[in-house]
């Protein structure tokens, strides 16, 4: 795929004409399973319209179409919650699922609102332990920032052993699934501890004092540049990198050779898969690395959207 790949206007024009055919449909059907296929219908539209839009980078409407399959997929397990959810229902939500939770590592919002009822298949997000647990760390996170109190707080000492399960179920998982090149099984490996890293990082800088964890913080950064260097084609994995890159990558400012090792795994990343929103997560780095100020006030930086 072209780095600067601009979908046709065909494409998106197609899309928008099916979202109001599909949304008609769905509000005159009768609850039924037809009716949940007009519900799975719209949600793939607006899925799509999303990733199009993250393709052209032009508009910020991405960021409606997110809180659009949210509304859908609420609506779809109140109306139609009788009928179980196939192969096909759980991967479009496990896609919106996938994208809010990640969205919000990358933005802050106050008003921080994901469906979390979403079910993790090994064949469909053999990630999906990392992704809930990063879930978890930044709803904690918003509760803190609003003030609000609660009961069920969130201890870093809970979240780190959590950590660790999902990197040992994601290595079990790796020595049964079938891979097409004999070096993947090899690569699937390092990339595991790449988000077993950068999920102990996220950790550690929401929830924990960050000065009397710095040790554990470099060791975690230097752990996802030495298996980085083991990935000799990025090919194999290329869309599940770009998180614990940019994780690894806020954890580099004032080494610049740790700095030019990210930003050429990301531009591989972007050659292999288009831009979609991955320039947008560089420029943030790339401006993140240029700023005077201590470490661990990434956060602050994250009170807007990231540049795109």
């Amino acid at each position: 795929m072209a780095t600067d790949y601009t979908p046709p206007l065909t494409c998106l024009a197609d899309l928008l004409s099916l979202l109001p055919q599909h949304l008609e449909r769905l509000l005159r059907a009768p609850i039924s399973f037809d009716c949940a296929n007009q519900a799975r219908f719209v949600l793939a539209t607006v899925l799509l319209l999303y990733n199009l839009e993250l393709l052209s980078a032009k508009t910020t409407q991405w960021r409606l179409h997110i809180q659009g399959a949210r509304a859908i997929i609420q609506w779809k397990l109140q109306a139609i919650g009788l009928h179980r959810p196939d192969v096909a229902d759980n991967f479009l939500r496990y896609e919106y699922y996938f994208t809010a939770v990640f969205n919000g590592l990358t933005t802050f919002d106050a008003t921080y609102e994901v469906i979390d009822d979403i079910p993790i298949n090994d064949k469909i997000a053999v990630f999906g332990d990392f992704v809930r647990i990063m879930h978890c760390v930044t709803r904690a996170e918003r509760i803190n920032f609003s003030g609000r109190s609660t009961t069920d707080t969130t201890r870093v000492e809970d979240v780190v052993g959590e950590i660790g399960t999902a990197r040992d179920r994601a290595l079990q998982l790796n020595q049964i699934m079938r891979f097409h090149y004999p070096d993947a099984r090899h690569y699937f490996e390092h990339l595991t501890h790449m988000y077993y890293h950068a999920s102990l990082i996220y950790s550690h800088r929401v929830l924990a004092d960050p000065a009397a964890s710095q040790d554990l913080i470099r060791a975690s950064r230097d752990a996802i540049l030495d298996h980085l260097s083991h990935l000799q084609d990025l090919a194999y994995f290329a869309h599940d990198l770009v998180w614990p890159l940019f994780v690894c990558g806020t954890e580099c400012r004032g080494f610049p050779e740790k700095q030019d090792t990210i930003e050429r795994a990301l531009l591989g990343v972007i050659r292999l898969t288009g831009s979609l929103d991955r320039r947008r997560v560089l420029s943030f780095l790339r401006m993140f690395w240029q700023l005077d100020c201590e470490d661990g006030e990434i956060s602050s930086q994250r009170g807007r959207p990231l540049p795109r």
